[in-house]
């Protein structure tokens, strides 16, 4: 007798593929439900920089004043420029790998307008906050080396993006329903209440951005303000991710142990904790060639080279100086003298003392102009409100 096989029911067929799109919608969402910040698993990627076109001669003025420099700064004319360059994939920063020389990047995205022309140096990126095209320009030399790219959003594809996405906004819905955001780094407190790695993406299994090897300690004798060389109109939901891409920028790309800075604040005022190795502890960082073991590094984030830090952010710089430098018995008037242990972007030879503030910009002992003119004008003002601080 032949066995007969039934047609499933609509019915039954329905309640399939509910059962199917319900497990679909389990798997997309699982990741999202905590109360700690959801971060997109992070990627990295890189491509050779293309032959740039040269624009014209060094003049012996132009010359002059980069060997002044020791080459580095994007003073005078442009001498290079690349064409525009199409990324393998969507991306977030980008930066040439282990470049200290200053170059100056833009980007776009789906041929749009271009960004405004950023400078960076000392093997620091730019966050471009979404795009597929970048340029390069130079001043003083040929533009050569690889391009590290960094995606913080999962938005490589299209069915990350749409996956990301709906993680997002679950995760939100997670923590405003449990009353939890970000710190606030504004609270009245010696001890800045600070975004930690983990909260920020570094211990993630995957796409984070743990140390190679363990940290190692130095002496603080002063705090170095910098900036990070990105937009300024990043949202505060932002922001880890800006951190997590510099700290794979600067392990990956660079080959450094970990992210260079001891601390960053954002424009809002919350402070982040940098490198890892504890925060109270006087851990050695990436973020002054030839000072680093005898310094504290604190970055401010965005691009400060016309526009002054907002007052939140100003306040996150001073409440983290006054409590690092308390706490290593540094007043924050006064100078001290560091000795520099050399390197192509440092001043001072190897060997020699120089004498600097408690408190200084990158660019007073480094060939830079970091923490960008309008920072640098108001670093006086920032060391006088950590000294009331602390006394």
């Amino acid at each position: 007798m032949p066995l007969l096989l039934r047609t499933p029911s609509p019915r039954s067929l329905l309640s399939v593929l509910l059962l199917v799109a319900a497990g679909a919608l389990i798997w997309a969402v699982a990741p999202a439900l905590s109360t700690e910040p959801y971060r997109p698993a992070a990627v990295d990627f890189e491509q050779p920089v293309p032959a740039s076109v040269r624009l014209r001669a060094a003049t012996p003025r132009s010359i002059e004043r980069a060997a002044h420099r020791g080459g580095y700064g994007a003073e005078g004319p442009v001498l290079y420029r690349s064409e525009p360059i199409a990324a393998p994939r969507r991306f977030d920063l980008v930066g040439i790998a282990g470049a200290m020389h200053a170059y100056e990047f833009r980007a776009r995205e789906d041929g749009g307008g271009w960004s405004r022309w950023a400078e960076t140096d000392n093997g620091d990126p730019v966050y471009t906050g979404g795009s597929d095209e970048v340029q390069i320009r130079s001043r003083n030399r040929p533009i050569r080396g690889t391009l590290h790219y960094v995606n913080v959003k999962g938005d490589t594809t299209f069915a990350g993006s749409i996956v990301n996405g709906l993680r997002g906004a679950v995760n939100s819905a997670v923590i405003t329903t449990a009353g939890i955001g970000l710190s606030d780094a504004t609270a009245a407190t010696r001890e800045p209440d600070f975004i930690t790695r983990r909260e920020w993406g570094a211990k993630q299994d995957k796409g984070g951005c743990e140390p190679r090897v363990r940290p190692e300690m130095g002496r603080i004798k002063a705090g170095v303000i910098h900036h990070t060389v990105n937009t300024n109109k990043y949202s505060e939901a932002e922001a880890p991710g800006i951190v997590l891409g510099i700290c794979r920028f600067h392990r990956n790309g660079n080959g450094w142990n970990d992210i260079g800075y001891n601390a960053l604040v954002d424009r809002f005022g919350n402070v982040y904790q940098g490198r890892a190795g504890g925060m109270s502890r006087p851990v050695i960082g990436a973020h002054a060639e030839g000072v680093n073991t005898q310094t504290t590094g604190v970055a401010a984030i965005g691009d400060f080279t016309r526009k002054k830090p907002s007052r939140q952010l100003r306040r996150g710089l001073i409440q983290y100086l006054a409590w690092k430098l308390d706490l290593a018995g540094v007043p924050a008037h006064g100078s001290t003298f560091l000795k520099s242990t050399g390197g192509p972007s440092q001043k001072t030879p190897k060997g020699q003392r120089v004498k600097v503030k408690t408190i200084f910009n990158h660019g007073t002992t480094n060939y830079t102009d970091c923490a960008g003119a309008a920072l640098n004008r108001l670093v006086p003002k920032i060391r006088r409100a950590v000294d009331r601080k602390i006394g």
